[in-house]
């Protein structure tokens, strides 16, 4: 069963293709004033696998603190198996510093339990390069593998936790094709989405509500609030072995 590998890259909702003349960047275009981040917040979803209960992610604003002198979100997130599907291991955990200045990660670390296999990913970003390092295990017994370099990157570059965050605190124009840079995968590239059509879903926390609907180069889709808060309350994507789903199930706002 290889379904639990999907479970995180379904939040990896933006592909990559050729950008065109007609796409814009998103790093260049304009914040939403006030932005919609707010500590504390905490949105649960519900990730199906074919319709059946296959996991659990909740992603947290933590706080606002300080990393290296920069003024910065603490934003962690934890993807795991649940239901059914616990004879098969698997949780991630993330977590990312986005600045709030420029609204850039400024460190990124990923934990990946799969079963037997173990992964750890940890970048620190610096101006126009990153430091990557990652740590592998396929099995307790196994020796570990170990793959550290530097690379390139360009201005408003995210980590795949932090794009989330970055991709809603800026304006979008329906029928618009943005790009920007996404390192994922110990490599750097252009990830796109277009604004597509405005759809009123319903949603469990938050009633019928009218959304934004993004699609990606890889033809997954994002449904985010068309409002102040701009949250995503569902994202589809289409894998090898079928179809996902993440649904929000709640939203909450924890007291510090």
């Amino acid at each position: 069963m290889h379904y639990v590998k999907h479970l995180s890259l379904i939040f990896l909702i933006v592909g990559t293709l050729t950008v065109n003349g007609f796409a814009r960047s998103l790093v260049e275009t304009e914040n939403i004033s006030p932005h919609p981040l707010r500590p504390g917040e905490k949105l649960t979803y519900q990730v199906k696998y074919r319709r059946l209960p296959a996991g659990k992610r909740v992603d947290e604003i933590v706080k606002e603190t300080e990393l290296n002198g920069r003024d910065v979100y603490h934003i962690r997130s934890e993807t795991k198996t649940r239901s059914l599907f616990r004879l098969y291991h698997f949780r991630n955990q993330q977590e990312t510093y986005l600045t709030l200045s420029v609204l850039s990660p400024a460190r990124f670390r990923n934990q990946i339990e799969d079963r037997k296999y173990r992964a750890t990913v940890t970048v620190n970003f610096g101006k126009g390069e990153a430091e990557y390092e990652k740590i592998s295990q396929r099995n307790p017994k196994s020796p570990q593998k170990r793959d550290k370099k530097v690379l390139e990157t360009p201005v408003g570059t995210q980590d795949e936790l932090s794009m989330l965050y970055f991709l809603r605190c800026k304006q979008l124009s329906l029928g618009k094709t943005y790009f920007f840079p996404l390192l994922v995968k110990g490599k750097v590239q252009k990830a796109t989405l277009t604004v597509e059509r405005r759809e009123v879903v319903k949603s469990k926390p938050l009633g019928p509500v009218r959304t934004l609907v993004l699609r990606t180069s890889n033809d997954s889709l994002l449904w985010v609030t068309d409002n102040s808060r701009r949250l995503p309350v569902k994202i589809k994507a289409k894998t090898k072995i079928g179809e996902m789903t993440a649904t929000l199930e709640k939203v909450e706002f924890m007291r510090r």
